[in-house]
Order: C-alpha cells, then sequence, then structure tokens
C-alpha cells in the first residue's frame, strides 16, 4: 500500500525547508548516541578513573621516601631530673640540670620499602577488577542508551505517519468540502453537510497540530539522548519499513551485561573478604634513615655543632587484637555475598520472564499485523466507495464521515501495531543482550 511508503520529512513538520538535507537513520543515530551521550561520557570517565587508582594501588607498593625538617628555639631549656650523687651529691637526693642548646634544627631523611604485605596485594587484585566493573556498566549505559534511543525513534515514526494519513486524509475532506458546497448551491445538500465536513476538517488540523508538538517533542529527546546540541537541526527517516523481523527462536544464547555486573561484584566480594583476613597477617617493612641535627647557641660564646645519624632497620607491625571489629566485618562481607547469589537468582528468572512475555508479544503482533494491514485496504476500499456514493446522493454526510473515522482508526491501528512489533523484537534483543555489538 502506497500510503504506508509516505515520506514526511522533519522540515516539512516544522514549517521550515532543508536543502540537500540527509535523513538520520536508527543505526546512524545508535552509533551516535554510543560516543555522544551524556551518560555514556559520565561511564567512561569512571571507567578511566579506576586506571588512575590502580596506578595509585601500585605506586604504595614502591619505595617511600619522606623529608622531614623540624626548627625548636628554647626560650628556657627543658630540665631532667637525675640523681645528684652522679655529681658528687648525697645518696637519695636529685638536681635538675637543663641540657642541649637554645637553637635546634633536625632534618631527617627515611626511605620505606614494604617487604611483605597481603592488603596491598590484594588491594591491587581489586583495583582491576574495580576496572573490569566499570567497563560493563559502560557497556550497560550503552544498552540502556541504545534502547531509549530506538523506542524513541519508533514513537516518533508512528507520529509522522499518522501526520502524514491526516494530511491526506484532510486533503480528501477539503475536496469533499468543495463539492459538498457545489451541491448544497444546487440544492442537492444541505448546508448542515457543509458544517459536518467543516467540523471533521477542524478535528483533523486539531489533531495534525497536537501530533507535530508532540514529534517536535521526540526530535529533541532523540537529540539529547545522541549528545545533539538542541539548537542544531536533526532530519530523521520517518518512513516505516514494513518488513515483518524474524521471529526468535526458542533456541538463544544470553549475554546481559547485568548479569556479567553481579558476577564481577561477587569475585569483588571475595576479594574484599580476603583483604579483611589479611588484616590478621603481620606486615614487614624494611627502612633506611638519615638524620642531622644542629645545636646553636648565641651570644659571647657562640657555638654551633652538626650531630649526623644513619641506621637501617626492619619494622613489624601486627594488629593482634582488634576487638573483634575484623570478624564483624567479615561477617557482613558474607551476608553481602548471599545477597549477591538472590539478586543472580532473580535476575536470570526475569530474563527469563522478558524473553518468554516479548517473544509471545511479537507473535501476537505478528497475527495483528497482517489482520489490520486487511483492515486498512478494506477502510480505503469502503472510504472511496462511500465517497463515490454521496456524490451520486445514494448515502448522506454521516455515512462519509463515518467512513472517515473508520479508515483513521484502521490506520492508526496498523501503525501501532507496526511499531509493536517493533518494539517487541528490541525487547527480545534487549532481554538477550543483543542491543549493540558487545
Amino acid at each position: 500500500m502506497k500510503i504506508f511508503r509516505w515520506y514526511v520529512s522533519t522540515a516539512l513538520l516544522l514549517g521550515c525547508s532543508v536543502v540537500n538535507a540527509q535523513d538520520v537513520t536508527l543505526d546512524q543515530l545508535i552509533n551516535k548516541a554510543l560516543t555522544g551521550n551524556y551518560s555514556v561520557q559520565a561511564t567512561r570517565l569512571d571507567e578511566i578513573k579506576t586506571d588512575a587508582q590502580i596506578a595509585e594501588v601500585r605506586a604504595n607498593a614502591r619505595p617511600q621516601v619522606n623529608l622531614t625538617g623540624d626548627y625548636k628555639r628554647y626560650l628556657k631549656i627543658p630540665g631532667q631530673v637525675v640523681p645528684a650523687s652522679a655529681f658528687g651529691g648525697p645518696e637519695g637526693s636529685y638536681s635538675v640540670l637543663a641540657f642541649g642548646l637554645p637553637y635546634n634544627l633536625s632534618t631527617s631523611v627515611q626511605a620505606s620499602q614494604a617487604l611483605y604485605n597481603q592488603s596491598l596485594m590484594i588491594a591491587t587484585k581489586v583495583a582491576k577488577t574495580s576496572r573490569d566493573l566499570s567497563a560493563l556498566q559502560t557497556q550497560k549505559t550503552k544498552e540502556d542508551v541504545a534502547y531509549n534511543v530506538s523506542a524513541t525513534y519508533y514513537n516518533l515514526q508512528t507520529t509522522a505517519q499518522q501526520i502524514a494519513f491526516l494530511q491526506k486524509n484532510l486533503a480528501s475532506t477539503e475536496r469533499l468540502i468543495q463539492i459538498t458546497d457545489l451541491l448544497r448551491q444546487n440544492k442537492l445538500a444541505k448546508g448542515i453537510d457543509v458544517d459536518r465536513l467543516l467540523l471533521s476538517k477542524t478535528s483533523s488540523q486539531t489533531q495534525i497540530e497536537s501530533l507535530q508538538a508532540t514529534y517536535n517533542q521526540l526530535l529533541n529527546t532523540l537529540k539529547l539522548l545522541t549528545g545533539i546540541p538542541q539548537t542544531d537541526s536533526l532530519t530523521v527517516r520517518t518512513a516505516i519499513d514494513e518488513t515483518v523481523p524474524v521471529t526468535p527462536a526458542n533456541e538463544y544464547t544470553i549475554n546481559r551485561t547485568d548479569l556479567q555486573l553481579l558476577d564481577r561484584q561477587k569475585d569483588l566480594n571475595g576479594l574484599e573478604q580476603r583483604n579483611i583476613k589479611a588484616g590478621f597477617v603481620p606486615t614487614v617493612s624494611a627502612y633506611g634513615l638519615a638524620n642531622s641535627t644542629v645545636y646553636a647557641t648565641g651570644g659571647d660564646n657562640s657555638y654551633i655543632k652538626n650531630v649526623p645519624g644513619y641506621w637501617l632497620g626492619l619494622q613489624l607491625n601486627w594488629n593482634v587484637f582488634d576487638g573483634m571489629a575484623r570478624k564483624a566485618k567479615l561477617s557482613q562481607k558474607r551476608i553481602d555475598d548471599q545477597k549477591l547469589d538472590v539478586q543472580l537468582r532473580q535476575t536470570r528468572e526475569s530474563i527469563a520472564m522478558d524473553i518468554a512475555n516479548s517473544r509471545n508479544q511479537f507473535l501476537v503482533q505478528q497475527r495483528n499485523l497482517a489482520t489490520n494491514r486487511g483492515q486498512v485496504a478494506l477502510a480505503e476500499k469502503v472510504y472511496t466507495q462511500t465517497q463515490l456514493q454521496f456524490k451520486e446522493g445514494t448515502v448522506d454526510i454521516t455515512d462519509v464521515v463515518q467512513a472517515e473515522n473508520s479508515l483513521r482508526e484502521a490506520q492508526n491501528n496498523f501503525l501501532n501495531t507496526l511499531v509493536s512489533l517493533r518494539t517487541a523484537e528490541l525487547d527480545w534483543k534487549k532481554a538477550t543482550g543483543s542491543l549493540i555489538n558487545q
């Protein structure tokens, strides 16, 4: 049927003209959205951020060098209590002596290297798993965007074709008004017949204006989803492909990103449990320190002396008892693991339901499409015949308006069924994880 091949350009709907404008297809819109969508860009930045986090973890495994400095100006040098007998005094008595000089400058350089630290080794694996998790989240966002772009595109196509139908019907109504008015002038029709047709014309014009507003809103939504500025022009291919999609098979491969996300979350939770257990194990580090302390005093008897010091060492850190805090944290992570198992089972059941529902919906809409296509052909035939009969004076204008309404309803039913079929195919792809190429 030729009417379903009619092309309605965005420029016509917006009341402007675009010369040599290329109509954008659904595949082009999806490809644009996979890079230009703001949500995709945000998740991609999160993915890049995990690379920096991995670099941070690796940096902790490298040698660490710290420089410290300390300057003191004693207004009163602190004293120490010492036995008086050490300086020839009586036993059992004590004296307060002040050691040191009023000016003190100390500088230290310390280099340390972790020799054994289980938490540090596990942290590297956690960071890498987090990167995989971020990559999967980016993929999930892309799939959601592709679905939203496709659904919006199908709705836009439906709206455009509804406008095309109404415009064609409106042109037919205007011709009928002219004929009816001539018949009225020749006393072969009533004035009320013209009024009824004018009322039908006004109703069609109102619907067209409403649909045009809806079309513009959908077009703006597509711009937002694809990252196109609202001020830029966009011309979308609105001709609906009537080719019936292939019926989904009973055997299929599930490649759902949300299942992979849950698997990665389980891996991450397992690593976090290992990290908590690593808190029971001591850590060993080697370090070396170079220190320089300058003592000085001013005045007539000024004096300055630098006292250096160097040493190497091994340091053992072991939190022997933490009040059962690690045990409590480990218990929480085990509960989280059980929750992830429940979520996995729930997600698998939900996927099975989505696949079954989308396939059933596909089969139903496939049958409805054939029926509605026949209904449109029949409604067109009745409408054409009713117009001829009205011109011959064998039916009144009420029959013409009723035939026109029936045609309009049949046209809308066909379009809605066609879009429902495309949506069912879209839901099938979403359920099986084949919306976009992995």
